[in-house]
């Protein structure tokens, strides 16, 4: 996205909710949301120099993001709600009440609709999915050991399913069906949801299985997706503007906020995803607090307005290992220390959001949510920067060591590799996530291994032939990737 004039005074201006801006004094919601504001910081600083801090303001004109809306959770309450930036560049400014695609983050929300299914007796976690649906059965696994899926291995991401991405579509064309996106026919543009992998096996995540639980919750309760989670999950938690009516109306366009990619502009009435379990729920940032606490409470057997306590705990109980520090539940990853547990989940579109709340110890959380497909490293230095204003012990920046690379050296790990670039700066080697966007420097700490400081993707080069590396692994704590370099390199216009 290009730099348009006056951006920079946009992203400046907050709306502020009804916690926000009563007071000065320090100690305030309103000096709680200014530290927040100003003092964002990467994953990690370089050993033997201190973080470096911008503020919110200087970091979305950085990374050309819009729109970015937040809800702070204090003592179990919401601290403070506020928008920045503008709902669609040229146009009015985003609020606490703007709607943002939650994407993934629509994945808990499924999630506590199932477990009110169990909770009423209707079905069993440990049993075969297939003994519930009606309309479409998924074919058992052929690999060795275990052939069918269960309710439980579907919430945890275990059921061997592969992963599909939440796939977008043109509104003024044919749209999918569950029943066609399950079966990987036209218009679907995915493949057929498919057992990949020895059910229970491994964590892999997988959009494709929470679609499974959107049928599951269909043929179960005999409604709509959209109308039991409305009734069962977003009315109970006081979600009044939380909707999966998709494609918006006018009306509901005119409140949400406009989706960038890059300089493509993709307005509300025109984001359609059709796997509403996994990814299609649009919400506020303050709608998602809410849910947040309620859960809190639920935890703490102070509200049983959607699950009962003895149900949230199963929800929240650790599980199989995501990846190092982040355990698995029922919907949640599961992070923190024992007796400091928190629960947490992200979503990744263009879209980017993300919602971290403590069930143990503190009843602290937060709410971000961001408009612009660049935004990725926005929110996690906002989450950063909340964490080291509200005193939590977890996602806090650490030192990471890093070797003086030679300029002459650079231009051996320039080029295409699968979707990223990388490309000389004027302050060293750089990397474009995907390829034309936003670039960010990467550092390196040993033979041809990088990293970035907003974390925690890491960069490994090999085969150099003729002065040129020819193999790069990614890796980060989901993936292992490798991709070989490619021999034609796009050229910027």
């Amino acid at each position: 996205m290009k730099r348009r004039a006056g951006f920079g005074i946009l992203v400046a201006l907050a709306s502020c909710g009804l916690a926000t801006c009563q007071t000065t004094a320090n100690g305030t919601p309103e000096a709680r949301a200014r530290e927040v504001e100003q003092n964002l910081t990467g994953m990690y600083f370089l050993e033997g120099e201190s973080s470096q801090h911008a503020t919110l303001a200087e970091r979305m004109a950085d990374l050309h993001v819009p729109g970015v809306t937040i809800a702070a959770i204090r003592d179990g309450e919401i601290d403070w709600a506020r928008g920045y930036g503008v709902v669609t560049l040229g146009g009015p400014a985003v609020t606490p009440s703007t709607l943002f695609s939650v994407e993934s983050m629509s994945k808990p929300v499924t999630a506590l609709a199932v477990l009110k299914l169990y909770e009423q007796g209707k079905i069993d976690l440990d049993r075969n999915v297939n003994d519930y649906l009606k309309r479409w059965k998924l074919p058992d696994s052929t690999l060795p050991g275990p052939k069918t899926v269960t309710v439980r291995q579907l919430l945890t991401h275990t059921s061997g399913i592969g992963t599909h991405s939440g796939e977008l579509y043109d509104t003024s064309k044919p749209l999918p069906t569950l029943l066609t996106d399950l079966n990987g026919a036209p218009p679907s543009k995915n493949s057929a949801v498919r057992v990949e992998a020895t059910p229970g096996s491994k964590f892999q995540y997988a959009n494709g299985g929470y679609e499974v639980l959107e049928l599951l919750i269909e043929d179960v309760s005999g409604e709509s997706f959209a109308s039991f989670v409305k009734k069962t999950v977003l009315r109970p938690a006081d979600m009044k503007d939380s909707h999966y009516d998709v494609p918006t109306s006018e009306q509901l366009s005119a409140k949400a906020a406009t989706a960038y990619f890059n300089d493509q502009a993709i307005r509300p009435n025109k984001y359609y995803n059709s796997n509403f379990a996994a990814g299609g729920l649009w919400s506020t940032a303050t709608d998602m607090a809410k849910l947040l606490i309620e859960i809190q409470r639920e935890y703490d057997g102070k509200s049983s307005r959607i699950l009962k306590q003895s149900t949230i705990r199963q929800m929240l109980a650790p599980g199989p290992q995501v990846m190092p520090g982040f355990l698995q539940g029922l919907g949640f990853e599961i992070g923190g220390k024992p007796g400091a547990h928190f629960m947490e989940h992200g979503g990744s579109g263009i879209f980017q959001d993300e919602m971290v709340a403590y069930f143990q110890g503190k009843r602290d959380g937060l709410v971000v949510m961001a408009s612009g497909s660049n935004s990725g490293i926005l929110v996690k230095e906002i989450l950063r920067s909340a964490a080291t204003a509200y005193g939590w012990p977890d996602y806090q920046p650490q030192s990471h060591r890093f070797l003086p690379m030679d300029a002459s050296l650079i231009s051996k790990f320039v080029g295409d590799y699968g979707p990223l670039r990388f490309e000389a700066s004027p302050a060293g080697l750089a990397v474009e996530m995907p390829a034309g966007s936003v670039p960010e420097r990467v550092y390196r700490d040993g033979p041809g291994h990088f990293f970035l400081l907003s974390g925690p993707q890491e960069f490994t080069f090999t085969n150099d032939e003729n002065g040129h590396m020819q193999s790069l692994q990614f890796v980060t704590p989901l993936v292992n990737l490798h991709w070989q370099r490619a021999t034609t390199t796009w050229a910027k216009p």
